[in-house]
């Protein structure tokens, strides 16, 4: 138990210390327990003026409002219309044009490749073969 003997052997120590300390350091002069205390009385105003005190006094009743009296004008009835079939809604639709035409037109973009650098080095696999090289199961 390494860790048991250090607190052990330092806890002494310290212990050791203060009471070294206190055998070589002067003892403090007595001082009296209660020295003569000036006891005037402070008393410190403000120029600040606070507010009137509010008082609300909860036990008057509450004062409720007389109801309304005004009539709201009802608005005008429309007429029910007219049952229709489901198959009138038929006639009501337009025709969708469709946009295949407009997708056949797409062309594929061209793939773009780096050139080479004009200090010698390749930039690209392509320009060397390197493709060639390595079988394409490999």
């Amino acid at each position: 138990m390494p860790l048991g003997r250090y607190f052990f052997f330092a806890g002494s120590m310290l212990l050791a210390l203060l009471f070294l300390a206190d055998w070589y350091m002067p003892q403090l002069a007595a001082t009296q327990a209660r020295a003569e205390l000036d006891r005037t009385v402070i008393r410190l105003h403000s120029l600040r003026k606070w507010p009137e005190r509010i008082v609300i006094d909860t036990n008057l009743p509450t004062i409720v409002p007389p109801p309304a009296d005004v009539v709201a004008e009802a608005p005008p009835v429309k007429p029910a219309p007219a049952a229709r079939s489901p198959s009138d809604a038929f006639a009501l639709v337009t025709p969708v044009e469709t946009a295949a035409p407009a997708a056949a037109s797409k062309h594929a973009p061209k793939r773009r490749t780096r050139a080479a650098r004009t200090s010698g080095h390749v930039a690209s696999s392509e320009a060397i073969g390197f493709r060639a090289v390595i079988p394409a199961g490999w």
